[in-house]
């Protein structure tokens, strides 16, 4: 039965359909914007968002949005809680549903012509993380909504949280990353000066920051005696004193002060105009503060929690490494200790290096498009086979080439490239509807689709539909005899082990398949 004659079977296609694009997508933006697409697309809805929540901060922000007619809503907009529709289930984590909304008081007109709104709260653990908005251009569009789009919520919810520890494992990597050059440069450089302007180097190359300084304090005088920077920053008199300034502020206090609006706070000297914002962190060493890590930046939004506490742990790092600087520099230790201490600390960067190994093998995801990568691929198509195998099922496996992709690349340089293999890979995902299906960048511009339980003739249909889809995208290719992009498509079908083929078969005889549609000629699919 067609799913969009049974409405069950279309909400059942809904949940499946979001459940992939949560693994298909650990970064939180681009999740939420096909989760968005994917609502809209499903039921003609011509406004979909998802709105996050910041308490500290007091409003919500729209994340992702698929909007098919004019709107002032933008991917960034922003609103304080309690504004709107929107703004009421942010404040009270009850879901809305408005049959008319110009009987609604709350209601900001957004977008011209609406009559009917939806606004789900999304929880994860009992906590508020985002609503789901949707908004329609008839009356009573959402009355029977409610429990499906509640459904899906809670779906978005596990998705975000999902998204969330990514990007805290991706924090951690980088934070990784940085302790273990921090622990080279202190092995290299050859006095604490070198130390020093390598650290705030590094860090300058890698954040955005107008400035970046490392302050040594002396306890003993109470007072300033170096300065390392880079950035727009004059000249520090040395020694000055710690009544001076957030950092000396730092120092007094001994806590990292954050400093959101340097405007707002009358202990910030103005030393260069474009800073907005500033954060100071104490470099300690057993307990004992020796200098501050200072950044100052001219975006006030970059010193979140996650990357304060990053910089914090980045200044316990650097307090080590000025430590050791600072001792070789007093002593000429015997070549014993020197031999330890370099053991030590290459045994920490071979553990360092081992556990960056281990996070990055957790990703799947091709970096360029967002699809599978080769390695995924890899591990499904021996799952898949195996499984075709036991259940003696058909499996089938379509190999996809961009034609002409060298001279696209050489005509229209790597960056349009890199969007064609983009909207490519998107394109063939559109065209998958099972959650078993798999599509992957396998290399370059070439692309796999694996598909179980499904035979040579389906397959085929599959593959004309894909090929006739791309097409009709009508992407610019100034170097192929159609002016547009098009691919070759190669199809193989097994029951293994029946046809007494392994994968690695399989594979070869997708390829040639595919290397003869390139050769017949481009823009076809051949068995």
């Amino acid at each position: 039965m067609d799913s969009s004659a049974d409405p069950r079977t279309a909400q059942l296609e809904l949940l499946v359909e979001v459940a992939r694009i949560a693994t298909l997508d650990l970064e939180l933006r681009p999740m939420l914007q096909r989760i968005t697409d994917t609502l809209s697309q499903k039921f003609g809805w011509p406004f979909v968002a998802l709105i996050t929540i910041d308490r500290d901060l007091n409003e919500f922000q729209c994340e992702a949005m698929t909007s098919i007619v004019e709107t002032s809503v933008y991917v960034g907009y922003t609103r304080t809680l309690g504004s709107g529709v929107v703004g009421q289930v942010a404040a009270t984590g009850r879901p809305v549903v408005i049959d008319d909304v110009h009987g609604w008081p709350n209601y900001v007109d957004t977008m011209p012509g609406a009559q009917s709104e939806i606004c789900v709260p999304v929880h994860h653990h009992g906590r508020l993380v985002a609503v789901l908005n949707i908004e329609s251009m008839e009356l009573n569009a959402f009355h029977e909504k409610l429990p499906l789009l509640t459904t899906v919520a809670d779906q978005i919810a596990g998705a975000i949280a999902s998204a969330q520890l990514y990007d805290e494992v991706r924090r951690r990597v980088r934070l990784m990353e940085m302790m273990s050059e921090v622990s080279r440069t202190a092995l290299e450089a050859t006095d604490l000066e070198e130390l020093l302007q390598r650290i705030v180097r590094y860090i300058h190359e890698r954040f955005p920051l107008e400035i970046v300084a490392i302050v040594m304090y002396d306890q003993e005088r109470d007072q300033f005696v170096r300065t390392v920077n880079v950035g727009m920053l004059p000249p520090a008199p040395a020694p000055w004193p710690v009544s001076l300034g957030v950092i000396g502020r730092c120092i007094r206090h001994g806590v990292t002060q954050i400093v959101p609006d340097v405007q707002a706070d009358p202990e910030y000297i103005t030393v260069n105009a474009r800073v907005t914002s500033e954060a100071a962190i104490p470099i300690r060493f057993q307990s004992k503060i020796v200098g501050v890590l200072n950044l100052e930046s001219t975006s006030p939004d970059v010193f979140s929690p996650a990357t304060v506490l990053a910089f914090e742990a980045f200044a316990d790092q650097v307090a080590g490494a000025i430590h050791i600087s600072s001792v070789n520099a007093r002593l000429a230790e015997t070549s014993t200790q020197l031999e330890q201490k370099t053991h030590a600390l290459e045994q920490a960067n071979e553990h360092l290096a081992a556990a960056i190994e281990s996070l990055h093998r957790i990703s799947t995801q091709d970096g360029l498009t967002g699809i599978s990568n080769r390695r995924h691929f890899d591990e499904t198509l021996t799952l898949e086979w195996r499984r075709a195998a036991r259940s003696r099922s058909p499996l089938s496996l379509l190999m996809l080439d961009i034609d002409y992709f060298k001279a696209f690349n050489d005509d229209a340089g790597h960056q349009a490239g890199d969007d064609c293999l983009r909207r490519v890979a998107q394109a063939l995902s559109e065209n998958l509807h099972r959650a078993a299906d798999l599509v992957s960048r396998y290399g370059g511009e070439e692309f796999a689709i694996l598909l179980p339980e499904t035979d040579g003739d389906s397959a085929r249909t599959l593959a004309e539909s894909i090929r006739e889809y791309i097409e009709s995208l009508d992407i610019a290719h100034p170097a192929s005899p159609l002016g547009r992009v098009t691919v070759s498509i190669g199809l193989a079908s097994v029951v293994p082990p029946r046809d007494g083929a392994n994968s690695g078969d399989f594979i070869r005889a997708a390829d040639a398949a595919l290397y003869d549609a390139k050769r017949s000629g481009r823009n076809r699919v051949v068995a």
